[in-house]
């Protein structure tokens, strides 16, 4: 070290700014001597500098160049290049670029050292913009992945659903369907066709869907394969369900089904007349199934969530050979999440509200007013509203409530005043905004106490306060009182029905 010290330097040399060589307070006499050539001669140890600045136009301008004696901690200047690392505290202003080196004439050119902590590439302003668009550009593309990857598990998730429907389908009942024959077209609905078959000598109902309709398939075959509900008395009775093909190669979907020679309720009753205790029992059976599809069960290890219909009809509810009906149809049919939230849009369900058979719809829906704050209850009661109108058209048939006269001709509600075909615009008027329900008939206004309970459960059913409405549970147990009053003709109900399930309270807001 004592040798590299003491032997002399030559560095290139300039002095564009007399007076302003960088020094350290003391004099300029470590300064070595300069020569005509543009050089200097340094002793003392000095090492070679340069010093250049930067223009505002980005042009470098050599400044200084000569002996650089103050080594200190930041300029060791043991290089052999010209290196620019640090500018030394002598020299304030940025724009200036500082090198010193241990060889001769080495400081004839500067290089720039690479970018360190010390040595920003980048003023604080770029480096925070380059900072921010990155972010920006990692989370869009972390967004599209996220979009991806959730549609891709949707396909297929829909994909599988109906292939792991059918299958559970058909865990319990492994029916051959090579034997299967269509004879006759009995129906058709929004989502499909019904027709009566014959399976293995058995006759059987078999409604077929579109590759257009798989979801309402999908859904109705979830519905039926839940615990506990393929083998209630007042649901219908699901069979299997199969994919196939059409003639032209498109997908099919069937579902099998026992078959109810009397078919629908609206068909029947067009039809026939019925009396008091038949009328009591089909509603019962009606009521007993929605019931039972509402109600949320645990059994042993098995459990069955509560169920909203969503389309409640006389076309949805069939009738057997003994005249006992059962609810059927639950394409539209939705899993209840208790009394959290409605979210429009979850998977695997449809839109909440303005779903069904507009002439049954209820006027919240209707109105758009569906609370879906609470979803489990909104939806309930917009069964129980249906169920109501079912109640009318039942009981209008009811040769024993018209003595002396023929039962008025079978109608559907509202059907006497928006005809067959009602928009929603016309039921949005008649029910939401005028409050309209079907007329009770003349015959009904005897001061009967039979008569008078039946129509208060009709109207304890479709009241125009959702929250006011019966419950599917206690329209049972109204319905069921009602099947005891087997004595209507004789007139000898002497006492007063006493409800053993009166209608809700509603607070007053």
């Amino acid at each position: 070290a004592s040798c590299l010290q003491s032997e002399d330097r030559e560095c290139a040399f300039t002095d564009h700014l007399q007076g302003a060589e960088p020094h350290s307070g003391t004099t300029n006499e470590l300064r070595g001597v300069v020569r005509e050539n543009g050089t200097i001669r340094c002793s003392h140890g000095s090492r070679c500098y340069g010093l250049w600045e930067k223009r505002p136009d980005g042009e470098m301008h050599l400044v200084k160049q000569g002996c650089w004696t103050h080594i200190g901690d930041q300029q060791e200047c043991h290089g052999e290049r010209c290196l620019v690392t640090a500018t030394p505290s002598q020299i304030q202003n940025g724009s200036y670029r500082f090198c010193c080196c241990s060889r001769d004439l080495c400081n004839a050119n500067f290089t720039e050292a690479p970018p360190t902590a010390d040595t920003p590439a980048l003023r604080r302003e770029e480096t925070a913009l380059v900072a921010l668009a990155t972010i920006a550009i990692a989370a869009i593309i972390i967004m599209a992945l996220f979009l991806g990857y959730r549609m891709m598990k949707g396909k297929q998730k829909h994909s599988l659903s109906a292939l792991d429907v059918m299958e559970a389908a058909n865990t319990e009942s492994a029916v051959d369907l090579d034997n299967l024959k269509l004879l006759e077209l009995i129906g058709r609905g929004r989502y499909g066709a019904v027709f009566r078959g014959c399976l293995n000598e058995r006759c059987v109902a078999v409604k077929l869907f579109s590759s257009a309709n798989r979801q309402n398939f999908t859904n109705e075959c979830s519905i039926y394969c839940l615990p506990l509900l393929r083998h209630h008395d007042n649901i219908s009775r699901f069979l299997t369900a199969d994919e196939r093909s059409t003639a032209d190669g498109q997908p099919e979907f069937l579902i099998l089904m026992e078959y109810y020679p009397h078919g629908c309720l609206s068909r029947y009753l067009s039809v026939h007349t019925v009396d008091w205790l038949t009328c009591c029992r089909m509603t019962h059976g009606v009521t007993r199934g929605l019931a039972f599809l509402h109600t949320e069960l645990y059994r042993g290890d098995q459990y069955k969530p509560a169920v909203a219909h969503r389309d409640v009809t006389s076309r949805n509810v069939l009738v057997r050979a003994d005249l006992s009906c059962v609810l059927a149809d639950f394409g539209l049919s939705m899993r209840l999440t208790g009394n959290r939230p409605c979210r429009s849009g979850d998977d695997d369900t449809v839109a909440i509200s303005e779903v069904g058979t507009v002439r049954y719809m209820a006027p919240e829906v209707l109105g758009g007013a569906l609370n879906l704050r609470d979803c489990e209850s909104a939806l309930k009661q917009v069964d129980v509203y249906a169920l109501g109108l079912l109640y009318w058209e039942s009981f209008r048939r009811c040769s024993d409530l018209f003595p002396g006269e023929a039962a008025p001709e079978y109608q559907l509600a509202f059907q006497a005043e928006l005809g067959n075909h009602p928009s929603f615009e016309e039921m949005q008027i008649l029910v939401a905004r005028e409050k309209h329900r079907p007329r009770f008939p003349e015959a009904w206004k005897k001061n009967n106490l039979a008569l008078r309970s039946l129509k208060e459960t009709m109207e304890d059913c479709w009241d125009q306060d959702a929250e006011a409405r019966l419950t599917a549970q206690c329209a049972e147990e109204r319905l069921s009182e009602l099947t005891l009053w087997d004595r209507l003709k004789a007139g000898s109900l002497s006492v007063p029905p006493l409800w053993t399930c009166p209608r809700p309270q509603v607070s007053q807001h």
